[in-house]
């Protein structure tokens, strides 16, 4: 993608990514790559929904910007990404509230609930918790990127990968629907994961012998779910009172 098309693409999607309440106004941050040295990405703490197309900024691949504009501080999130795969094209950091909701209140999005996930991204990492802004957020990552397409950061909200921003952002609307379903599943008194046998035949009609590189023999790839950064596992009544609580908050008028 040119750039002049690249700085369109992220004001649209970022507009999205407002409008569907993916994110607070000034939350996320979103980047193209356009070259082999070069990504469009966005401003910091820039309002997403009002994002022209000469407000992005131009970087080098290690986060620099090469002319007017200040990038995103998470801007060595996106660089992490980009030199750990050559087929990445774009990065979406969000901060979608079902998901990040679910996942501090021990929901657990690698679980296979939904056969789509399987189609949309393979399955959802849960990176530990890191300081945001700092280079602990990229160290960190970078294990996670090499293999898995949807990560949810610890208290921290989600980065999805693509080959281009299109499927970055599909990622993102899949990780939040599938949370959604979760939560009301779970306030239904239901939300039993698949069969591992049912995932392994899911894995196998999607991408055929094009296994990802966590379902791969001996592979080095991070936990889903690391241990020591879940929050207790509540009681059912506590847990039901919980999705409760956050499913009449997102319900309200008014909320995306």
């Amino acid at each position: 993608m040119d750039e002049r098309a690249a700085r369109r693409a992220i004001c649209e999607t970022a507009r999205d990514i407002w409008v569907r309440g993916l994110g607070a106004a000034a939350d996320g941050n979103l980047s193209i790559r356009v070259g082999e040295n070069r990504l469009v990405t966005t401003p910091s703490g820039c309002h997403k929904g009002r994002l022209q197309p000469d407000d992005i900024v131009v970087c080098d691949l290690d986060g620099k910007p090469v002319r007017q504009g200040k990038p995103s501080s998470e801007i060595a999130l996106h660089v992490a990404a980009y030199h750990q795969r050559s087929d990445i094209g774009a990065v979406i950091h969000a901060h979608p509230p079902m998901a990040t909701a679910f996942s501090l209140a021990g929901g657990q999005l690698s679980d296979v609930v939904v056969s789509e996930v399987i189609f949309a991204f393979g399955q959802t990492a849960t990176a530990p918790y890191t300081t945001p802004t700092t280079q602990d957020v990229p160290r960190t990552l970078a294990a996670y990127f090499a293999c898995y397409d949807a990560v949810m950061m610890a208290r921290h909200g989600s980065v999805t990968l693509g080959r281009d921003l299109d499927q970055a952002f599909i990622r993102l609307d899949a990780m939040e629907h599938t949370a959604r379903i979760c939560v009301t599943a779970r306030m239904l008194g239901g939300g039993t994961p698949l069969p591992d046998a049912e995932v392994d035949r899911l894995y196998r009609v999607a991408m055929g012998d094009r296994q990802p590189p966590y379902r791969q023999p001996g592979n080095a790839c991070p936990p889903m779910e690391p241990d020591g950064d879940r929050q207790p596992t509540a009681t059912t009544s506590t847990d039901d009172q919980i999705v409760r609580a956050v499913l009449a908050a997102l319900s309200e008028p008014g909320t995306p």
